[in-house]
């Protein structure tokens, strides 16, 4: 996902639209996250689950981000367990 749109880079105008893109999710991301924080103390299960969301977003659009986050989860082989169940249930359901 976080990859090169097809070669889109390789052309002037379709690479500024690939970056405005990333922009975007990246400031999409970045605000669903503000916003995920003071959600975390409502009784409401509403922060975790837009968190987890935004940091989606934040790993497919930012190569910083994805980086960032792909090594947290290899210093914790027990959540990327269960981030890796929550992939695979997809598929067998």
């Amino acid at each position: 996902m976080n990859e090169q749109f097809n070669g889109w880079g390789r052309n002037s105008v379709a690479g500024l639209v690939q970056a405005v893109l990333r922009a975007i999710g990246v400031a999409l991301g970045l605000f669903m996250l503000a916003i995920s924080i003071p959600l975390f103390f409502l009784p409401l299960p509403l922060g975790r689950p837009l968190a987890i969301l935004a940091l989606i977003l934040l790993a497919a659009t930012s190569k910083t981000a994805h980086r960032a986050i792909t090594g947290w989860l290899r210093r914790h082989p027990k959540v990327w367990e269960r981030v890796m169940h929550l992939f695979d249930r997809g598929g067998k359901d």
